[in-house]
């Protein structure tokens, strides 16, 4: 989401090229050609949902996983099923054995097809009217050892059409190489449990601390991906990175000793991009080979819940050091912080009291060199679910520096000595939970009048499988950051397939 230097605002490039006799064709004709078999498989599938209406389906059993904390995402998925004595007709048999010839061809393989497209409302070109046409596939892989333990990872591309459509000469250098096109390795881990009350995790993965769904205080292990700012949530933002996680369990505590072994750090808007205000190329960020650390400890209580946490990491925002006799050219530095915090959640019938607090040691800015500085974060947040299919919440950030210096309101995003961040969210489910309403704002400031963003957009399922997702997306001014941003609002709209 968009912060004020909390959450700023991967980068390998694949040129795409189609040959047909001799001759090359566009890359977004591979898109289209990518649209148009999606199309089909649509139209096949519905033809075939209609073709055995009527039919009695074989009942399937479900199972429900609990979750107890982010952190131990993947270690209870599993699934059971059953089927009715009841005899069905050959059809449909026929129908469950192609359908299951399908879907096994590759055990433990699963995916996801999206198109996009975005519709700039008031910019300038060339990112004035259709301003993304966006093609991506996921997929996923996961293997169950006899043993118990479980290895899992996925993949992601993506291909924006938009730079071909409108010429790619149009555009920056930078913008293209991080926006065009990418393929990345996301999540890829090996989990298990070593004793009955000792895990292990190891690989890309994401560790998710605090409670907070829209504004990250505790949450420090992982990066964002920033480069379109306020259109997804922090959930989808997440980059992983590479760790290494033990859970030991005593009684009802866990304690969680992690090994950072990638320092990894956000994507920003690339320069030349419309969320990019700044003038010129920013510097490559250092790179970085150490180890560092992380300590959790929490425990999970009737009605409530607390965590303690600390850490050494890299600091994400960084700093920009200016050329050396050792270092010929400008980088943006990611020096040492240490964090220590804590993050409570009460629970009382409909409502959910959260809050977070934590205290930065050892932060560094450009303008003020090597002096250092403490920071403390306090969130306050509340839940409401009293409402039948709907989610109400509520939290807000006061950020205090510990000392300040006149300094810090001259960086390029101007730091104050108290700075605050509201947000408010809505969420409703209609139509047996195939649509979904969801509403939020975020603003900054005391009086709420330091610019920010709001979201709306709405989630439908359309058939099994097939999804889809419109929305407008507003940001707002009244700092120089959000000044420079507020005509970026947009519409967007996505259809996604998953096989």
């Amino acid at each position: 989401m968009l912060g004020k230097g909390r959450v700023g605002i991967p980068a390998h490039q694949q040129d795409t090229l189609l040959h047909n006799g001799g001759q090359e064709c566009p890359p977004y004709r591979k898109m289209i050609a990518a649209s148009l078999f999606l199309c089909t498989l649509l139209l096949q599938a519905e033809s075939i949902e209609s073709d055995f209406e009527g039919f009695d389906d074989a009942s399937t059993g479900s199972v429900q996983v609990e979750q107890t904390n982010d952190d131990m995402a993947g270690f209870d998925d599993t699934s059971t099923s059953s089927v009715s004595d009841a005899l069905v007709s050959s059809e449909n048999d026929t129908a469950k054995e192609t359908e299951s010839e399908s879907t096994d061809v590759i055990p433990g393989l699963t995916g996801k097809f999206t198109e996009q497209v975005a519709l700039s409302l008031y910019n300038d070109a060339p990112h004035s009217n259709i301003s993304s046409v966006k093609s991506s596939l996921l997929l996923d892989y996961e293997h169950k050892f006899e043993n118990g333990w479980k290895f899992k990872t996925n993949a992601k591309a993506y291909y924006d059409a938009i730079y071909d459509i409108k010429g790619t000469e149009k555009f920056s250098s930078q913008e293209r190489k991080q926006l065009q096109s990418e393929v990345e390795l996301f999540d890829a881990y090996l989990e298990g449990s070593i004793t009955d009350t000792l895990d292990f995790k190891v690989g890309r993965q994401v560790i998710v601390w605090g409670r907070s769904d829209t504004i990250r205080v505790t949450d420090v292990l992982n990066p964002l991906d920033n480069r379109r700012p306020g259109m997804v949530d922090i959930e989808d933002l997440r980059l992983p990175v590479t760790m290494a996680k033990f859970d030991y369990f005593i009684g009802d505590w866990r304690i969680t000793p992690i090994v950072i072994l990638e320092q990894r750090f956000s994507k920003n808007p690339p320069f030349g991009s419309v969320f990019n205000p700044i003038p010129f190329v920013a510097p490559a960020n250092e790179s970085y080979n150490d180890v560092t650390y992380a300590l959790s400890v929490g425990a999970e209580f009737s009605g409530w819940d607390v965590n303690f946490y600390a850490a050494e990491v890299r600091n994400d925002a960084g700093q920009l050091k200016l050329p050396t006799l050792t270092r010929p050219k400008p980088v943006i530095a990611h020096d040492k912080i240490q964090m220590a915090g804590t993050a409570l959640n009460i629970l009382s019938g409909s409502w959910l009291f959260k809050t977070e607090l934590a205290y930065f040691d050892k932060l560094k800015y450009t303008t003020t060199g090597d002096r250092e500085f403490s920071r403390t974060d306090l969130l306050l947040g509340v839940e409401y679910n009293g409402i039948p299919d709907t989610l109400i919440s509520y939290d807000i950030v006061t950020r205090n520096m510990g000392s300040y210096d006149a300094r810090l309101i001259t960086e390029a995003i101007p730091l104050k000595k108290h700075d605050y961040q509201h947000a408010f969210r809505v969420s409703s489910d209609f139509m047996n939970s195939t649509v979904t309403a969801n509403y939020l704002i975020s603003l900054y400031g005391e009086k709420l009048n330091e610019g920010g963003f709001q979201r709306a957009w709405v989630k439908y399922e359309v058939m099994d499988g097939v999804n889809m997702n419109v929305g407008v997306v507003d940001y707002i001014g009244g700092s120089t950051l959000f000044d420079s941003i507020k005509k970026n609002d947009m519409l967007f709209a996505d259809i996604s397939y998953s096989f």
